[in-house]
């Protein structure tokens, strides 16, 4: 019998001024693989996620933002 997977997730928030994009890093979580990323902003703009690598990636505004975008990024199940 195989033991679970162990399962990390990384939460962080950061405030934007005036941001067409984020670019966040999240080596510190020691993802393997590119994960599974989840960004939430309390505005009528949109955010969507590019440019994702194990370390790295960018965050995308549907238009110039200001406020405070939080993530969850999580391991990618295969």
């Amino acid at each position: 019998m195989s033991a679970y997977p162990f399962l990390t997730m990384y939460t962080s928030g950061n405030n934007v001024s005036s941001a067409d994009y984020l670019d966040i890093d999240f080596s510190a979580a020691g993802f393997s693989s590119p994960p599974i990323i989840n960004a939430s902003i309390d505005s009528d703009i949109n955010v969507y996620v590019s440019d994702v690598t194990s370390s790295t990636a960018r965050l995308n505004f549907s238009a110039t933002f200001t406020g405070r975008v939080t993530y969850i990024i999580r391991p990618a199940t295969t």
